[in-house]
C-alpha cells in the first residue's frame, strides 16, 4: 500500500503508550491519550481529537464508541475509523494491529468500526 495512504492511529487512554512506541518502530504514525494530554477526557473528545487528525482510534470501550459512530453517521460527520479490542497482552495487540494496519488503507478504515480480534 502506498505510504501516503497508511492509516494513522490514536490509542485511547486505557492502552499503554508503550504500544504507540512499538508501532512507531514499524513506521506508523501513532499518538496516545497520555501523550496528547487527553487523559480523563470523555470518549466524545477522544474521537473528536482522532477525527481532527485523521486518525483511527483504538479502544477497549466498545459500547460507547459504537454509539458515537452511530451519532457521527446520523449527523453526517466523518471519523477515520474505530477499532475495538478486548484487553490483551501488548505483544498480541501489536501483532493484531500490525496485521490490520498493513491490510487496510486509511480510506478503508474511514467511517468504519472494526473488531481487532478478527486480525490474527
Amino acid at each position: 500500500m502506498p505510504l501516503a495512504n497508511r492509516p494513522k492511529l490514536h490509542l485511547n487512554e486505557n492502552l499503554s503508550p508503550r504500544l504507540a512506541e512499538q508501532l512507531r518502530r514499524y513506521g506508523f504514525d501513532v499518538t496516545s491519550s497520555q501523550e496528547s494530554g487527553l487523559l480523563a477526557e470523555p470518549d466524545s473528545e477522544q474521537l473528536a481529537f482522532a477525527s481532527a487528525e485523521h486518525r483511527a482510534i483504538l479502544t477497549f470501550n466498545v459500547g460507547d464508541f459504537v454509539t458515537l459512530h452511530d451519532e457521527y453517521m446520523a449527523a453526517g460527520k466523518e471519523h477515520w475509523g474505530i477499532i475495538s479490542s478486548t484487553r490483551e497482552p501488548i505483544g498480541l495487540l501489536l501483532h493484531r494491529l500490525l496485521h490490520l494496519l498493513n491490510a487496510l488503507s486509511a480510506n478503508e478504515l474511514k467511517n468504519q468500526v472494526h473488531w481487532l480480534n478478527e486480525f490474527k
